[in-house]
């Protein structure tokens, strides 16, 4: 049976790192590199606001890293969680998600990080960090109080393979359905356009 110990994630510094994203108030609507909530992530949406490289390093912050688990601090979406993938094009997190991000892979699983931050019962001890009345937020320094489930390595990397080989299939999916929506969004365009084309020039024949 795999035993897992119980963890407070700031008792896991310095394996882990805890870091809020890019203020909005910085951010510009161009630049160098695009500023991505969580939500706008997992949708691949299109960037609203970017950073320039010098507000990013003045700041202390650093670029997204594939393995860093985002979690949402702000907004309608608080506790949802992403954990970043290979490949994707350059951003910083913005200032509604806090990155977790591990240092010694050795000792805890980036993927299994994510495995858990997607439980219910850790969003049920992040939606009770949430305050604020209307938009929710939780304070950055409450993450450290989170109650993380943590097994031994191997195992670890067990779920977390499995996390992530659902998580892939999963974004697959999401661009091939966006894809299908942008070819029925013009089917349509191009039907109707048609069809009022033809109603015009019966028109012009009964005058």
């Amino acid at each position: 049976m795999t035993t897992f110990e119980e963890i407070r994630l700031g008792d896991l510094v310095p394996i882990l790192t805890i870091t809020k994203g890019f203020p909005t108030q910085r951010a510009l609507p161009e630049g160098d590199v695009r500023v991505m909530s969580v939500a706008a992530l997992r949708n691949t949406a299109s960037p609203k606001h970017f950073a320039e490289r010098d507000d990013i390093a003045d700041l202390g912050l650093e670029l997204g890293q594939p393995g860093d688990v985002l979690i949402a601090i702000e907004g309608g979406t608080v506790g949802e969680t992403l954990v970043v993938p290979t490949g994707i094009e350059e951003f910083v997190p913005s200032q509604q998600a806090a990155t977790l991000r591990v240092a010694d892979t050795t000792r805890l699983d980036p993927w299994y990080l994510g495995a858990w931050s997607a439980t219910e019962p850790a969003r049920d001890q992040l939606r009770r960090l949430a305050r604020g009345l209307g938009i929710q937020r939780i304070p950055i320094k409450d993450l450290a109080s989170l109650i993380v489930q943590v097994p031994p390595l191997q195992t670890q990397r067990e779920i977390g393979d499995r996390f992530r080989a659902f998580e892939t299939a999963i974004q697959s999916h999401r661009l091939v359905t966006d894809c299908l929506e942008e070819l029925r969004s013009l089917d349509l365009v191009l039907t109707f356009a048609d069809i009022n084309s033809n109603g015009t020039r019966e028109k012009e024949y009964q005058r």
